[in-house]
């Protein structure tokens, strides 16, 4: 900063602070030091290139293509046509993505960003063929996917001794990924798996025959030696070449005895009980475009008389009290999922954004309604249900289209 106090209008000084600013993840800061770049030297590819990689990591697509497409019109080079790419798989048009990303391959098929940017669009376009093999290319190197060695190799699905296959992503994601698990089930002589702590016990008593410890992210005390390990989300690439290869059986099971417990609550109150989830996610998995809000529930709400439960992950009560909505919540312990998934396993009806309560309703083969922004997450894109379930069903937002218009139009 003492360069820029000298001369402030030194482009490596400002484009430096915008790269360290990025690292930091002080997002909005590096672009502020970029529009600086692009404003100092406009006739360089990468002070655009640079800028809409800040506007793309802060959700705005079509500024961020707007810029990738100056810094093309400076220089054709296949970063630039990946990350227009990227933009539109962001808006949901993953076809067009593929049109760009297919571009930058054939200039340069080892270029670093390609396996994000086709996999999210081959995954969203129903090949998962190709889409699982450039996902795997992520593994240890995509800051979301970190790779774990417990001393064996690599799997690749061969017949083996002590198989380790331990939890990664969102807790949504290691539930539907442990789908797959099963299926490793006559291939290892003994599967280990290390889950979030939360899953432990719903694990534990999902895959009896496997030996389960919930210790992600945590100091390890059992025996951690195996003849290989893998990852939970690198299973689908073993097992589900296309979406039609999921099984769609049920794999997780609820604790009977607190299903009972909230089953003799529910049928006291003499209605169906369905359950809501109004947002969800982290700003990395489009928080921004699953924050319904509760009161666009009201029209449904009003129109159907039952019980509403939240499903929310943080406490809504200040929400519900604000709506003046007849929806309760109840305090469940955040860190064992028991409790949450008897809950759900005992609901009549499910509806709400896409959240792990989906997931959990879902791998125990119950139906839910899941409300779907207008341009999802890739696992949301293709078809009009979850592959990995049998009931899962879509409500998709339309274009442009507010939520409570959108769940004006549920049955």
């Amino acid at each position: 900063m003492e360069e820029l106090q000298d001369n402030p209008y030194q482009w490596a000084a400002w484009s430096l602070a915008g790269s360290i600013a990025c690292k930091a993840d002080r997002l909005p800061t590096a672009l502020a030091f970029f529009e600086m770049t692009a404003s100092l030297q406009p006739d360089r590819a990468d002070s655009w290139n640079n800028l809409g990689t800040v506007w793309h990591a802060l959700k705005h697509p079509a500024k961020a293509r707007e810029c990738f497409r100056r810094a093309l019109s400076i220089q054709e080079h296949p970063l630039y046509l990946c990350n227009i790419g990227a933009t539109y798989s962001d808006d949901g048009d993953h076809i067009e993505a593929l049109k760009w990303i297919r571009k930058a391959q054939r200039l340069d098929p080892h270029l670093p960003a390609i396996p994000a940017a086709v996999a999210f669009a081959e995954l969203a376009t129903g090949d998962w063929a190709n889409g699982w093999k450039h996902w795997d290319q992520l593994l240890g190197v995509n800051k979301h996917r970190k790779k774990l060695s417990f001393g064996g190799r690599d799997w690749a699905g061969e017949k083996v001794g002590r198989l380790i296959i331990y939890g990664e992503q969102g807790l949504g994601d290691e539930i539907m990924f442990a789908s797959c698990i099963e299926d490793c089930r006559p291939l290892a002589d003994q599967v280990v798996i290390e889950c979030d702590p939360r899953l432990e016990g719903l694990y534990r008593r999902s895959f009896p025959w496997a030996e389960v410890h919930g210790t992600r992210r945590q100091e390890r005390e059992w025996d951690i030696s195996c003849d290989a390990q893998v990852a939970c989300g690198s299973l689908p690439g073993l097992f589900r070449p296309d979406p039609k290869s999921c099984p769609k059986k049920p794999y997780l099971t609820a604790d009977p005895e607190k299903r009972l417990m909230w089953r003799a609550l529910f049928d006291s109150w003499k209605k169906p009980v369905i359950g809501l989830c109004w947002s969800g996610g982290k700003w990395s998995s489009q928080s921004k475009k699953r924050d319904i809000g509760l009161e666009a529930f009201r029209p449904y709400i009003e129109s159907h008389d039952a019980v509403y439960v939240s499903l929310q992950y943080k406490d809504p009560r200040e929400e519900i009290e604000e709506t003046g909505l007849p929806v309760r919540h109840f305090h469940l312990d955040p860190e064992d999922y028991d409790d949450t998934a008897a809950l759900v396993a005992e609901l009549d009806g499910m509806v709400g954004i896409h959240t792990t309560a989906h997931h959990l309703r879902g791998a125990m083969g119950l139906p839910s309604t899941i409300l779907v922004p207008h341009a999802p997450l890739w696992n949301y894109a293709y078809g009009d249900r979850l592959p990995w379930y049998a009931e899962q069903v879509y409500h998709r937002q339309k274009k442009d289209e507010k939520w409570i218009d959108c769940i004006r139009r549920l049955d």
